[in-house]
């Protein structure tokens, strides 16, 4: 009695996205020719299963796929952060606005009963805006592929 082999696991429009996502990256490095493209992405949407997607990828350098991964990882980690630095900084601003509104009406009661008029409030807003202008750049001013713009000119080896 022989041991039937297991059916071949189906893949869906999610999968072969991803697929296609890889042989257009391969056709902008130039591992495949645009002349190979179509019959590529044709495949890679008749594919049926997980087998059919291997076989229009299994002749790219696997060094070239794991840097690929690697490269998304970081880009999909950058993304989570960005994210998350832009869910929290609707609270950070309006405290930020909130307690400078406080401080300037303290000092305008002050300066009106005692006529001390020296600017105190600019230390706070000075002190906390720097750090709500470092969640602001971090929210939406870092560079998409990550790099930083501490150095201008500055040599960057990935």
């Amino acid at each position: 009695m022989s041991a039937s082999p297991l059916p071949a696991t189906r893949v869906g429009d999610r999968e072969r996205e991803q697929v296609a996502a890889v042989v257009t990256d391969a056709v902008a490095e130039g591992l495949v020719g645009l002349d190979e493209v179509d019959a590529r992405v044709g495949a890679v949407w008749s594919a049926r299963t997980e087998e059919d997607l291997a076989a229009v990828t299994a002749d790219l350098p696997p060094a070239w796929l794991r840097a690929r991964g690697e490269r998304l990882r970081a880009q999909a980690q950058r993304d989570a952060l960005r994210r998350a630095a832009r869910a929290g900084l609707y609270g950070h601003v309006a405290s930020y606005v909130s307690v400078m509104l406080l401080l300037v009406a303290i000092w305008l009661v002050v300066g009106f009963a005692a006529g001390a008029w020296y600017p105190w409030p600019v230390w706070p807003a000075l002190g906390w805006g720097i750090g709500v202008l470092s969640h602001v750049r971090a929210a939406y001013l870092t560079p998409v592929d990550g790099r930083s713009w501490r150095v201008p000119g500055a040599c960057h080896v990935r």
